[in-house]
C-alpha cells in the first residue's frame, strides 16, 4: 500500500518550510497512521526553524496535533481505526523506572528519541525525512508510536483538542502537576505567550489567590487578564534586579509563593527566583539556549529554603491528564477556544510562524479539513 501525505518540510534552518507531497512509511507493529485534522503552531517549532533547538533537517515539523486513526499496527490493542486522538509530544516506553513510577514525561528513551532526528516517518525520492518529536503534525497524514496517541471522545472539536498536545499541558501542567499550587497561594508568571497564559489558567484552576502576569508587551498582558491574571506588570526598561524588587514590593516585601519562568532567558530565570518569598519556589518552564548558565545567590537556597525546579512538558502523564483537561473544557473551566487567534491552511504555515515570532498571536491552528 502506498500512503501519501502533504506536509511542511524544513530542509534548512532559517529558511521557509516547503509544502510538498511525501510518501508515508509503513507502520511498525507498535505504530499507527493518523489523519491529522488540526495542528497548533508552537514556539518550539519556531525554535527549530531558527536553529535555537538543534534538530537536524530534513524534518516535518509540528508536534501539537489531533486527528483520526486510519490504521493500527498488529501489536496495537488500545486503539482502532476511526478513533479520535490527541498526540503527545514526548513518547514513553512504559517499561523504564520513570514510566513505572508514573513519570512518563521523564522516560529514559522518550525525550531523547523525540529530539534525536532519527525517528523517520516520511520519504521522498528514496531519502528519509524525520518527523519532529515523533509526530510531524504539519502533515495531512503522519505515522506515530501508538503510545503517543490518547483517545478522546468524538464530540470534542479536534481544532481545539490539538492545543492540549503541547502548549496547554505544558502550562497548566506546570501549575498543577509540577508546582502543585495550593488554594490561596500567590503566583507570578514571567512571559505571557501561549505557554504563560496556560500557566495562568492552571493557577486559576488550582485556586491561587493572586496571579501577577509579567511581560514587556502590553498586548500579552491583556491576554493574561483574559486567562485569569488578577494583576499585571510591564517590566520593559527595568534593569538588573529591579523587576524582582518591584514584584516583592507588590507582595509586602515578601515575594510570591510560586514564580514561573516561561521564556527561557537566564536573566528572567534569576528574576523569577528572586521574586519568591522565603520557602518559595521558582518553576522554570522556558528552555534556555544550550550551554547557557544562570547566576543565583546560592545562599538563598539553604538559608531561605527557596527552590528552583524545572518543569518538562507540565510533568504530564497524558493518559491521565488529557481526559482531565477535556473535562475542564467541557465544564467551561479551561479556555481552549480563546487560545486560537486564527485558523489557517497548511500552505500558510510560514505566515503562521512569522505571526508567532512577531508576538501577534497566541496560537495559529492549521486546519486540514
Amino acid at each position: 500500500m502506498i500512503r501519501e501525505s502533504r506536509a511542511a518540510v524544513m530542509y534548512d534552518f532559517n529558511a521557509p518550510l516547503i509544502v510538498e507531497t511525501l510518501r508515508l512509511k509503513d507502520p511498525r507493529p507498535d505504530q499507527i497512521v493518523v489523519r491529522v485534522v488540526a495542528s497548533g503552531i508552537c514556539h518550539t517549532d519556531l525554535s527549530v526553524v531558527r536553529a535555537a533547538l538543534p534538530y537536524p533537517p530534513p524534518v516535518v515539523l509540528g508536534h501539537e496535533g489531533a486527528g483520526i486513526v486510519e490504521e493500527v499496527g498488529k501489536a496495537v490493542t488500545h486503539l482502532r481505526p476511526g478513533d479520535h486522538v490527541v498526540l503527545s509530544s514526548i513518547p514513553h516506553c512504559g517499561r523504564c523506572a520513570y514510566c513505572r513510577a508514573g513519570h512518563a514525561h521523564l522516560c529514559d528513551s522518550g525525550l531523547q528519541a523525540a529530539m534525536s532526528g532519527q525517528q523517520v516517518a516520511f520519504e521522498k525520492g528514496g531519502a528519509d525525512i524525520a518527523h519532529f518529536c515523533g509526530l510531524g503534525s504539519f502533515a495531512t497524514r503522519t505515522l506515530v508510536d501508538a503510545c503517543a496517541a490518547v483517545k478522546i471522545d468524538d464530540d470534542i472539536p479536534l481544532n481545539r483538542a490539538c492545543l492540549i498536545g503541547c502548549g496547554v499541558i505544558t502550562g497548566v501542567g506546570a501549575a498543577i502537576n509540577t508546582a502543585r499550587i495550593q488554594p490561596g497561594e500567590t503566583v507570578a508568571v514571567f512571559g505571557c505567550g501561549g505557554v504563560g497564559v496556560n500557566v495562568i489558567q492552571g493557577a486559576t484552576i488550582a485556586g491561587a489567590a493572586r496571579i501577577l502576569a509579567v511581560d514587556v508587551v502590553d498586548k500579552k498582558l491583556e491576554w493574561a487578564k483574559q486567562f485569569g491574571a488578577t494583576e499585571v506588570l510591564n517590566v520593559r526598561g527595568l534593569t538588573g534586579d529591579s523587576a524582582s524588587d518591584e514584584i516583592r514590593a507588590k507582595f509586602g516585601d515578601m515575594g510570591v509563593d510560586v514564580a514561573f519562568e516561561c521564556i527561557g532567558s537566564p536573566d528572567v530565570i534569576r528574576q523569577a527566583f528572586l521574586s519568591t518569598r522565603r520557602g518559595g519556589k521558582a518553576v522554570i518552564v522556558g528552555v534556555a539556549p544550550f550551554g547557557v548558565e544562570v547566576a543565583l545567590p546560592a545562599c538563598m537556597l539553604p538559608l531561605e529554603e527557596r527552590s528552583l525546579v524545572g518543569s518538562l512538558y507540565g510533568s504530564a502523564f497524558m493518559p491521565r491528564d488529557v481526559p482531565r483537561l477535556l473535562d475542564l473544557y467541557r465544564r467551561g473551566k479551561l479556555k481552549l477556544d480563546e487560545l486560537v487567534s486564527r485558523e489557517i491552511r497548511l500552505d500558510e504555515v510560514n505566515a503562521g510562524l512569522e505571526a508567532l515570532e512577531s508576538g501577534g498571536v497566541l496560537r495559529s491552528v492549521i486546519v486540514f479539513e
